[in-house]
């Protein structure tokens, strides 16, 4: 018989129906059964209970598991997204210092400045009133000497300005006022007649060929000087070339004629222009620099190589080392003051010099770059106008040449110092200009220890700027010839002029020099 038979808890039966058995135990149990049935009722209940919340356990931690998985995706995205932010924002401050570049900052030319551009800080106010200063030299025209003067009128006065009577005599010293007027230039036409005469005995007709020296076109050799100094030097167009030519001379000229000329006169100078080259390739100290330019509607470059007496320039259509060799020669031995472009980093660090006026720039442009490479941006900016206002004592000489060396010795370690802390900023364009700075830390410092040597490439970026004014009025070049004929013109016209020569004269010199059969006169100093 199975045990539960003889058990005194109720059946399934019995709780279901008590009355079924009279609500007494089979075995006639005679304890009431109110209460136990309670029991058994609560234990049931909490039974289920239990399974049901473990059931619950069980779907909760699923869900536990679902969510903690959704939050380690959610964490993984947070992640990506703030790196993409710190790269956006490093982005963005890249982006606001290029919107705030400038000329003051950079080096941009001013012309690039837009007119939102900030203007340049005003010069310290040294309390001075302006105009010339007391005990400086007078400056005034000096009258023409009296073999220049070509008409001498004597004007006397007739009667006193007081009471009227007649006056008679001379003065010894009278008062001298000149004139300078130009009359009415016309251009002289000399008409040659080259006759044509046949031979009596063979029956060859000859005719007469020009005299020396007699141009073969139209225009006469200072005439084709004038068309040639009006583009080159003044930067005229070939329209303006061509109504100057007529308003003033009363002569007509097409354009066609006007670059026939400008041709001719590139090929007179051309032997002179090769002298000049090579002798600022053996000068000691060379400024160089380059500029954007067109030929054909292409990219091109004009190159210049400056000295203390002359210049030259060249046109090329790549802005690469091997151009920077041609300009200066593969041989150059000197020393060359440049900025840090790397078409000169085949010249040797120790016989270069960089310009601090492009320095000062680019650290004036770190303090566009966030806190930390502000406080660098400004440290450098201060310690390089505390180098320039010593070197501006040994130019005056107030300052000797070694003390501004021992002073330069302890300036240079600020400078290495703030480069350094620049090489370790988070900003990559900072940093990275800091270590090329650092790497050519060298050319810093030549001109404290070599005479000649200025610290700024003022010279080369000044005698280019005439390049750079005339590509904005004409756009380039349409051809290599008249990429020729600008590089020389302007090795010309700058050279003369930092001789003082006259660049008229001496282009006239040098058309006639073409019709006589001799080299055309020299552009090295005398």
């Amino acid at each position: 018989m199975h045990p539960a038979a003889f058990s005194c808890e109720p059946s399934p039966l019995e709780l279901a129906d008590p009355q079924r058995h009279g609500g007494t135990c089979p075995l006639a149990c005679a304890k009431p059964q109110n209460g136990y049935i309670s029991r058994i009722v609560a234990r049931s209940f909490r039974d289920d209970r239990i399974d049901e919340l473990e059931r619950e356990n069980i779907e909760l931690r699923a869900k536990i598991r679902e969510q903690q998985a959704v939050i380690e995706t959610r964490q993984k995205t947070i992640a990506v997204l703030e790196q993409r932010i710190k790269q956006l924002q490093t982005r963005l401050r890249g982006l606001e210092a290029i919107l705030a570049r400038n000329s003051g900052n950079s080096s941009s030319p001013p012309s690039s400045d837009p007119p939102g551009a900030p203007p340049p800080a005003p010069p310290k106010r040294t309390g001075r009133k302006r105009g010339g200063q007391p005990g400086h030299a007078k400056h005034s025209r000096h009258r023409v000497p009296p073999e220049r003067v070509n008409r001498t009128i004597v004007v006397k006065p007739e009667v006193c300005r007081r009471c009227g009577d007649a006056l008679h005599g001379d003065d010894p010293a009278p008062h001298r006022h000149q004139v300078i007027e130009v009359p009415k230039v016309v251009a002289t036409v000399d008409e040659y007649q080259l006759h044509v005469l046949g031979c009596p005995k063979c029956g060859i007709f000859t005719r007469a060929l020009l005299p020396p020296g007699v141009a073969a076109g139209q225009f006469g050799p200072r005439l084709q000087a004038i068309v040639s100094v009006c583009s080159g030097a003044y930067r005229m167009s070939k329209r303006g070339i061509e109504e100057l030519v007529e308003d003033f001379f009363d002569v007509p000229i097409s354009l066609g004629s006007i670059s026939n000329l400008e041709h001719a006169t590139s090929e007179a100078v051309a032997a002179s222009v090769e002298e000049v080259a090579r002798v600022i390739r053996e000068q000691p100290v060379v400024h160089a620099d380059e500029t954007g330019w067109y030929e054909r509607s292409k990219r091109a470059w004009l190159w210049a190589a400056v000295t203390s007496h002359m210049a030259l320039f060249l046109i090329r259509a790549s802005r690469g080392a091997h151009i920077a060799k041609e300009l200066l020669g593969a041989a150059f031995a000197g020393i060359l003051i440049s900025d840090r472009w790397s078409a000169d980093s085949w010249v040797d660090v120790a016989r270069r010099q960089l310009c601090w006026a492009h320095l000062v720039r680019q650290f004036r442009g770190f303090q566009d770059h966030g806190q930390e490479a502000n406080a660098i941006g400004r440290a450098l900016e201060l310690l390089t106008d505390t180098m320039f206002h010593a070197w501006h004592r040994v130019r005056d000489g107030t300052m000797t040449r070694a003390a501004f060396q021992e002073f330069i010795e302890r300036l240079r370690l600020y400078v290495v110092g703030e480069l350094q802390k620049g090489a370790a900023c988070p900003t990559k364009a900072v940093a990275g200009r800091c270590r090329e700075i650092l790497e050519l830390s060298p050319a810093l410092w030549t001109f404290a220890y070599v005479e000649g040597v200025e610290p700024t490439n003022n010279a080369g970026e000044h005698r280019i700027r005439h390049g750079v004014l005339w590509r904005k009025t004409s756009f380039g070049t349409d051809s290599p010839s008249g990429s020729r004929f600008v590089e020389r013109i302007l090795t010309v016209v700058t050279t003369l002029r930092m001789q003082r020569r006259n660049v008229l004269d001496y282009v006239t010199d040098a058309c006639e020099a073409v019709l006589q059969g001799r080299n055309a006169p020299s552009l090295l100093p005398g």
